[in-house]
Order: C-alpha cells, then sequence, then structure tokens
C-alpha cells in the first residue's frame, strides 16, 4: 500500500503550479522537476524564467532544462521514480520516459478528453462556444492525449468568463483532482478508462489568423473569439490604422442593414453578420489596457467609420 510517491514533476507555466503545491503538501517526494528552459520575456527580452522553475527554484527544489529529454534518461531511471507527474510541460514524452516509472506517466489535461486533445484546449473550447468543459487525469501512452482516464472533473464555461479565468478556475480545480487520483490509482482504488473513440476533437495551438477579427461572423462567434484569446495574445482588428487587441466585448443586438465592420455607434459599437459588438476594455499598441470609455478621451473613433480589413 502506498502512502507516499516518488515522484518527477514536469510543468511549466502559471496553470502548473498548484498540482505542484499539491503534491508536496500531501507528503509526496519530488525528486526533480523538469520544466521548459528560461526564455526572453516581454519587451525587453530579458531571459525569464518558467513560473514552475521560478517556484521549485523558492522551495530548494532541483530544477533540470534539456532540448532533448533523452538526454535525461538515464538520470531519471537512476532515481527509481514511483510516477511521473506531467503538467502543462510543453513537451512530447518519448516512449522510453513514458515507460519508464513504476507506476506510467500520468498527465493532467485541461479538458474533458477525448474532446479538445492538443495545445489549446482551454481557447479552443471558448471559441467553440462549449457550455462546459473540465480536466482529465490521463495515464499517458504514446499518443497525443490519447491515453486511458483515470478521473475527471467538469465545469461549465461562464459566458462572461476569458481564457484566463477559465485557465485559472481549471489550474486549481485540476490540482486537487490529481492530488486525490495520484495514490488512488497507485493503490488501484480506481482503474484507467480507455477513451470513446466518439467526439474526438483537436485543440491546436493559437496561430496568428486566430487572432484575426472577422466581421463577417456572428457576435455570438466574435465574443467568444475575444474571450479565448483574452487577455493574451488578444483577438485583433485594425482601427484608423492601429492594430487594436480586444479584451473584453459583449453582444448588442442589431438588426440595421448596414456593412459588417462599420462602427455604429460613438462608443465603438461594431457591426456583425448578425447583431453587433461594443467593445468594453481595449489596447492600443505600446500601451495599456485600458476601458474604451477612457481610451475615447483621448482618441476620437467616430459613428461611421468602418475596420479596416487586416492583410
Amino acid at each position: 500500500m502506498y502512502k507516499k510517491l516518488k515522484l518527477c514533476f514536469m510543468g511549466s507555466p502559471q496553470f502548473s503550479i498548484p498540482s505542484l503545491k499539491a503534491i508536496i503538501k500531501s507528503g509526496h517526494e519530488v525528486s526533480v522537476v523538469f520544466s521548459q528552459a528560461p526564455k526572453p520575456a516581454n519587451r525587453g527580452k530579458k531571459i525569464q524564467k518558467q513560473p514552475v522553475h521560478e517556484y521549485a527554484d523558492s522551495i530548494g527544489l532541483k530544477v533540470l532544462f534539456s532540448n532533448s529529454l533523452k538526454d535525461n534518461i538515464e538520470y531519471l531511471k537512476g532515481l527509481n521514480l514511483d510516477m511521473i507527474i506531467v503538467v502543462a510541460f510543453g513537451y512530447i514524452l518519448p516512449a522510453a520516459i513514458i515507460h519508464l516509472p513504476k507506476l506510467g506517466c500520468v498527465n493532467l489535461h485541461a479538458s474533458l478528453l477525448p474532446r479538445w486533445r492538443g495545445a489549446a484546449p482551454i481557447q479552443r473550447a471558448i471559441m467553440s462556444g462549449d457550455k462546459q468543459t473540465g480536466v482529465a487525469v490521463m495515464l499517458m501512452d504514446e499518443g497525443l492525449d490519447t491515453g486511458a482516464v483515470i478521473s475527471s472533473l467538469s465545469v461549465n464555461i461562464n459566458p462572461k468568463n476569458n481564457a484566463n479565468d477559465l485557465t485559472n478556475e481549471l489550474s486549481v480545480k485540476g490540482a486537487k483532482l490529481l492530488d486525490k487520483t495520484i495514490l488512488q490509482y497507485a493503490n488501484n482504488f480506481i482503474k484507467p478508462i480507455p477513451q470513446s473513440k466518439i467526439g474526438i476533437t483537436y485543440a491546436n495551438k493559437i496561430y496568428k489568423k486566430d487572432e484575426i477579427i472577422d466581421w463577417n461572423k456572428n457576435a455570438f462567434e466574435i465574443v467568444n473569439q475575444v474571450n479565448a484569446l483574452s487577455p493574451f495574445p488578444g483577438a485583433k482588428c485594425l482601427i484608423k490604422n492601429e492594430m487594436i487587441k480586444v479584451i473584453d466585448a459583449e453582444i448588442i443586438e442589431n438588426n440595421e442593414k448596414i456593412d459588417n465592420g462599420v462602427i455604429i455607434d460613438d462608443s465603438v459599437i461594431i457591426k456583425c453578420a448578425e447583431n453587433a459588438i461594443k467593445i468594453n476594455v481595449l489596447q492600443r499598441p505600446g500601451k495599456k489596457i485600458m476601458a474604451t470609455k477612457d481610451v475615447l478621451n483621448g482618441w476620437n473613433i467616430p459613428k461611421g467609420l468602418k475596420v479596416q480589413n487586416i492583410i
């Protein structure tokens, strides 16, 4: 009977930290943490550690990063691990590592598998107008998020929340589920269940084309796009030759016979294929995120102006 596990933790962004904290608090031994390498960040391009790397450093855990996980196979073998925990690591694990720990590699994935396998499950769920998403604790295999699911938890998507809000919620709830699950699985109290062959979708990473607002879509689709990409990288449109990030928007009922993309009100309400959206919060290039009403105090966006096409 396992009471605590000898673990390696692999994670990189802020999303991963609650999971690392939870397993440490439960008394498990984390022998080493793997994270993506430090990268240039922000406009100053200063080299910055990943959030998991910073947190692990702060509590004295050993941190490794490598462009090739294969370089560390012999090192990991020497640790005699019970399990490897993977939470938003950002790298695909080689088969040799997946099969290395006694109890396998366990991944916390931010969707209800098999829906939204892949890189951007939270953004794609919001963008697609899903009413519900969740987290799944999965026993990893050599496919892309194809492993058997050990446990899962559903979360309703609040249509007023953006990707950052949902990410934070899933991060906290996922950490609790992961912490509860790993010992239950280790002691055979729960068994992994193969994923359904029905309802498989792939959450491709966010491309530049996904950020551009198409005013020939309906307002519901555009607000979902705004929420999915807020606050970063942001849904974008071109107004008065400036690339604007739309950070928050709402649907406004409107049935006027007017070209899509035309500003129909001085408070920056823009006509869509169906209804319109009101931009509540935006960001101009090189400036802070601001409420639209405050932006308009120094930057006039008149009624009748048509939003420019992004080429």
